[in-house]
């Protein structure tokens, strides 16, 4: 098997009998209305690519592992004349991604479930799908020419490594995102300190999740994908030079593995787009044409804006008066449609305040308590979590040409909240679309009806607590324990405080956790 990287978390791997792309992200408009730009560029790949599709000796497929533009590009897959493959999607229950590629014309639209496995000769791919409300995403394996790779992506199933392992044996390559993706802390309101102390914490987080997988599935190989991407926009550009964010670059991430990891003997490589490994071999052959490093990389940005810098100038015009009243009363009928369609509104304790960045006194107020959507003149300074964006920029979602998920992630926003405490119901309601939030809150119930127990051990004592983690319904029987007290979820880094009767130290779910006196199992993991 030889798999030649294409940047992001793109991959082309081809095998005797075979030709499979994963998640080719290659436009050369990014993803999230340009918010997001690959890292290092790797448009100049798509005419390749597309030469490789064209070959009829192989069964080819293309898979997407999930809607996030950064994964799902519509512009390649519009790019492409010869359409002879079968197109790879996960089954969720949210049939956005399906929707959009009906009418895709192809030879055969796959869509597969949880575990299942498709064939091709000499080989089969299989899936592994998250679809827990707020996540959908799914994890791509490739058997073929006796090699294996597992590509986990923005997939958080590092629960369930121990068992693919299990099922699928030795692994050749493995790789998954090692650098944040998420709005939190980025957009929000917090001083210096505050900002790089949390960004700190949840970047060391994802580091010890990753070197977890990596340390259960010993592959040979570990490639970094899906790592940072590149901020372009004047608004954004500062983002690429913070000392300490949620986007380090592999460098760092490799520094912790080694560090944590001492006696492994997985091979870390950092690829550049277009970079091939023959995996019977092991060599890595550098064909890439752009080469980025720490050191090079200021400059490289600095250029890689000046080229791109007209996908900018139309975002700086001022709207009229009669443009900004628009979109203020679409946005009313957004959030009130939205809480008409949230079940579970009654369980958010603090109201949402959001406002038109050119329009700051005309404030509205979502009462989650009352369900009404309300205008006022002024935030108060407790008690509330507060979105202010520009009206160019909320136009984009109110229009449908976004998802609210696809928006948060541009960063084109303004957030804060009083009490700094996680709240996942209110954090739905930001980020699923109003035809989903049925779905999402039934998912909520769900994943607390589910009782069952394990025990664990830490600092010497054994508590009885819940198996599946409250929050997206992680396995905790691959948690680990940290400081004598603290249980960690390993999908998403969530502590929970045994001594305190299991309580999550982000925010008021628990697990109940109750300490006994016979001996059980020890804590997983320790």
């Amino acid at each position: 098997m030889e798999i030649t990287y294409l940047g992001h978390a793109g991959f082309l791997l081809e095998t005797d009998g075979a030709i499979v792309v994963a998640d080719p992200w290659l436009s050369p408009e990014g993803a999230f209305d340009s918010a997001w730009m690959q890292l290092p560029r790797n448009h100049q790949l798509a005419p390749w690519v597309r030469e490789r599709l064209a070959d009829s000796t192989k069964e080819r497929f293309i898979y997407v592992s999930h809607e996030h533009r950064d994964h799902f590009d519509p512009w390649f897959l519009a790019s492409l004349a010869d359409r002879g493959f079968t197109l790879v999607i996960a089954r969720f229950r949210r049939k956005a991604l399906r929707a959009a590629l009906e009418d895709y014309r192809c030879a055969r639209l796959a869509i597969l479930d949880d575990g299942e496995r498709l064939d091709f000769a000499g080989g089969y791919l299989r899936l592994f799908v998250d679809d827990s409300g707020l996540n959908r995403d799914s994890a791509l394996f490739v058997r073929g020419d006796g090699q294996s790779f597992l590509d986990l992506n923005d997939c958080k199933i590092h629960d369930r490594v121990g068992k693919i392992r299990e099922e699928e044996g030795a692994l050749d390559l493995f790789t998954a995102q090692f650098s944040g993706a998420i709005w939190h802390p980025t957009c929000y309101d917090y001083d210096r300190a505050t900002y790089a102390a949390i960004s700190r914490r949840k970047s060391v987080g994802k580091f010890e999740a990753v070197s977890r997988a990596i340390e259960q599935l010993a592959p040979r190989f570990f490639m970094a994908s899906a790592g940072p991407v590149c901020f372009l926009d004047p608004s954004l550009i500062h983002l690429n030079y913070e000392e300490v964010s949620i986007f380090p670059r592999a460098p760092r991430f490799f520094a912790y593995v080694k560090k944590r990891l001492r006696n492994s003997q997985t091979q870390l490589l950092e690829p550049m787009p277009g970079d091939r490994l023959e995996l019977a071999t092991g060599k890595l052959h550098e064909l890439g044409e752009e080469r980025v490093d720490d050191d090079s990389f200021p400059q490289y940005v600095a250029l890689y804006a000046k080229e791109r810098q007209g996908l900018y100038r139309a975002r700086l015009r001022n709207r009229l008066p009669e443009e900004l009243e628009e979109t203020h009363a679409a946005l009313r009928a957004e959030l009130e449609r939205k809480l008409a369609a949230l079940e579970l509104r009654e369980r958010v304790l603090v109201p949402l305040y959001a406002w038109l960045e050119e329009l700051p006194s005309r404030v509205l107020r979502v009462d989650f308590a009352r369900g009404v959507v309300e205008e006022v003149a002024q935030v108060p300074e407790q008690g509330r979590y507060t979105l202010c964006a520009a009206a160019a920029d909320l136009r984009r979602v109110l229009d449908r040409k976004m998802t609210w998920d696809e928006f948060l992630l541009s960063f084109r926003l303004r957030l804060s909240r009083e009490p700094d405490t996680y709240d996942a119901i209110l954090h739905g309601f930001l980020a699923v679309e109003a035809e989903d939030l049925g779905a999402f809150c039934d998912t909520v119930r769900q994943s607390e009806a589910r009782q069952e127990r394990i025990t664990v051990e830490a600092g010497g004592v054994r508590y009885s607590v819940r198996r599946y983690c409250p929050h997206q319904g992680a396995d905790l029987t691959q948690a680990w324990c940290e400081g004598g007290r603290y249980l960690v979820c390993p999908r998403h880094r969530w502590r929970f405080d045994l001594k305190q009767g299991g309580a999550c130290t982000t925010n008021g779910t628990t697990l109940n956790a109750v300490a006994l006196e016979n001996d059980e199992a020890q804590c997983a993991g320790e």
